[in-house]
């Protein structure tokens, strides 16, 4: 025989537990727009007394008037797949990184775009019209040649809007990448914050268990940091967390403490250089940091210190760069500078400086005389001393006499000349045309691969959310049918208690009395 007052003992547990099923359905059903909330649940186990107890009342072989001890509960857990979470981690890290990268290239593009309509492919051919025209006409013809002098100042104009353009873009991302430095460092502050709260109150939880509201808001924390860079997470028992990033501890929660990133002034390096006070580098695989890292620090062929092989501003800065040098370089020698520099067509606007997009100009030698470029370098037989003048070449058409304008055919012969090099690595070999064409379809390129990966991110982001959601967001429905069974449970249990307070009356009253 039992004892008599067990009965009552499990019921009231058991309404207990029931009241505390529709209490999680009713804080899930609440909570069913917070963001970062996660479905939670009572763990339940069927109670039991342990036969080595070996009650005095009972034989050692059965355990018969003990068993039925009804339902306990473990507590209240979190439904997650902490391999969903691993994987939508990894992979929002690639969709902020290619999100941000087709933003930065998208800035480029508008400044660099419409190369043919109005760019530099336009303004380039504008200046290899007005030398046709001007080879057509006699050598001395000063009005034609001025408006020779005009579309290479228009050019030279184009070039330096270029390089003020991609500087203020390049300072717009730096100050971005600032900013982002100090917030991630911010956030690592509130996490470690957390990470303390969660410990003092873990202390009252069981192993397994612990503030669920509170590690709901860590793992929107550790979701948002996973956004600047590839992680990795490791939960304690104390309930503290710790978090790497790029193989760098940031957050520890054991030591209760922080590791900051630090970036070093821009203006005074050149490049972006980001550390941890550790003194560790910054080595990211993926995140909006490794982005703006690539995308300030991309220099192509032209990398140096901190900087990579990315194509990124500072690349096509340096692109430009070798394209104002390089056409410079290329029609002051084909102009004879190399044994005169008066013979210069294009030169910086400070002396001796290395020409660059910002600096190019027209010289201001062929400013003052536009035709210069029609007059050749000629030995004079009488005094032995080389001499310029306009060609003496002559060719009679229609009875005039006039002169052939070999030298403007020579600079025109350049825009064809496949052998030209571009950029202290020969990053490219060929013609000017060609060149431009070549800068615009790497950025083209560029932009079009990081879409690419960006929309493949975006779908298998999308598909881990919705993975995510179907195991850890509230389903309306689900907790519906779940709040009907479980107040189904409580009724069932309250009229058990009913039932056993009527047992429990007949035993007390009604046992031995004849009739009752």
């Amino acid at each position: 025989m039992r004892p008599t007052f067990m009965g009552f003992e499990v019921q009231k547990r058991t309404l207990q537990i029931a009241q505390k099923n529709i209490d999680i359905t009713g804080n899930n059903v609440s909570n069913i727009n917070t963001p970062g909330y996660t479905r939670q649940r009572v763990d339940l186990y069927a109670d039991y007394i342990s036969a080595q107890g070996d009650p005095n009342w009972t034989s050692k072989r059965s355990q018969l008037c003990m068993a039925g001890q009804g339902v306990n509960a473990y507590g209240v857990s979190q439904i997650r797949d902490q391999f969903i979470d691993k994987r939508y981690r990894e992979n929002v890290a690639v969709e902020a990184e290619t999100e941000t990268k087709v933003g930065i290239l998208t800035d480029i593009e508008d400044i660099l775009d419409n190369f043919e309509s109005d760019g530099l492919q336009y303004y380039t051919q504008q200046f290899f019209n007005a030398l046709q025209d001007y080879s057509g006409k006699k050598p001395d013809s000063k009005d034609v040649a001025i408006i020779c002098v005009n579309s290479a100042v228009n050019l030279c104009q184009l070039l330096n809007t270029y390089d003020t353009e991609l500087k203020q873009v390049e300072d717009t991302y730096v100050a971005e990448l600032q900013d982002t430095v100090d917030y991630v460092n911010k956030l690592l502050d509130e996490m470690n914050t957390l990470n303390q709260k969660i410990v003092k109150e873990k202390f009252h939880y069981p192993d397994e268990y612990g503030p669920n509201e509170l590690n709901d808001q860590m793992n929107l924390y550790i979701d948002e940091l996973a956004t600047y860079g590839n992680i990795e997470v490791q939960h304690f028992n104390d309930g503290s967390y710790s978090i790497k990033m790029g193989g760098v501890t940031v957050l520890d929660g054991e030591a209760n403490k922080t590791n900051r990133l630090i970036m070093k002034d821009y203006n005074n390096y050149g490049q972006a250089i980001l550390g941890f006070e550790s003194g560790h580098d910054l080595n990211l695989q993926s995140g909006s940091l490794k982005a703006y890292f690539d995308m300030i620090n991309g220099n192509g062929v032209y990398a140096t210190g901190h900087q990579n092989s990315e194509y990124g501003i500072a690349y096509f800065r340096s692109a430009i760069n070798e394209f104002a040098r390089t056409i410079a370089k290329t029609f002051n020698e084909a102009n004879g500078a190399e044994f005169d520099d008066f013979r210069k067509m294009f030169e910086p606007a400070t002396e001796d400086a290395l020409i660059t997009a910002g600096n190019i100009r027209v010289s201001k030698a062929w400013q003052e005389d536009p035709t210069m470029i029609g007059k050749v370098r000629k030995l004079d037989d009488e005094t032995g001393l080389y001499v310029y003048g306009y060609d003496q070449k002559e060719q009679v058409i229609n009875g005039k006499v006039t002169l052939q304008n070999t030298n403007v055919l020579y600079l025109i012969s350049q825009f064809d000349n496949s052998n030209i090099k571009f950029g202290n690595a020969h990053d490219f070999e060929g013609s000017i045309n060609e060149y431009i064409s070549f800068i615009s379809n790497r950025l083209g390129q560029k932009i079009q691969y990081e879409s690419g990966r960006n929309d493949t991110a975006i779908n298998t982001v999308d598909g881990l959310l919705d993975a995510r959601d179907d195991i850890s967001a509230v389903q309306i429905d689900e907790e519906g049918i779940n709040m009907l069974n479980y107040q189904k449970w409580y009724n069932a249990s309250s009229r058990l208690v009913t039932a056993l307070d009527d047992l429990l009356d007949k035993l007390i009253n009604g046992t031995g009395r004849v009739g009752l």
